[in-house]
């Protein structure tokens, strides 16, 4: 019995210690993958993120509520412009895993040039086909972005 209770409370302590650590679980149903569609920018150019979500079978990324892109507060290079444009698939009103996700980006004039590195939030709900369920997701994203003169 006593075994019981020690077993129960490393494993309390083993899953909390983990929550507390931040990082998020592995999404084991949806693979995204966040790169700029251009690997090189001028200061004061426009450019775009691509977010390609690929969920395994019998998994769809929800478009809506829509998919989110935030910045984290440190990235002061680069400024969001507008909302992200995300295509649905026509027969079922998901997310279309064929198209990326498309996120308007603007490189602030006084960039210096060189390597610039983003951080920031994907946040986006998927749902199960079969079982009925559906999860929000918060994905952590890097990337660089090259500053050229």
């Amino acid at each position: 019995m006593i075994a019981r209770f020690f077993l129960a409370g490393a494993l309390l302590l083993g899953v909390s210690s983990w929550i507390l650590a931040g990082d998020p679980p592995p999404n084991d149903y949806v693979k995204l993958d966040v790169r700029p569609a251009q690997a090189a920018m001028c200061p004061g150019g426009n450019g775009e993120i691509l977010l390609h979500f690929a969920p395994v079978d019998g998994i769809h990324v929800n478009a809506d509520p829509p998919v989110d892109f935030s910045l984290d507060t440190t990235v002061t290079a680069i400024q969001l412009n507008g909302n992200p444009v995300m295509t649905s698939d026509e027969s079922t009103g998901y997310l279309s895993a064929a198209m990326p996700v498309k996120q308007k980006i603007k490189l602030h004039s006084t960039a210096a040039p060189g390597p610039v590195t983003v951080k920031g939030t994907v946040t986006y709900f998927y749902c199960s086909d079969g079982e009925g369920w559906c999860k929000r997701q918060k994905d952590p994203v890097e990337f660089t972005i090259l500053v050229k003169r």
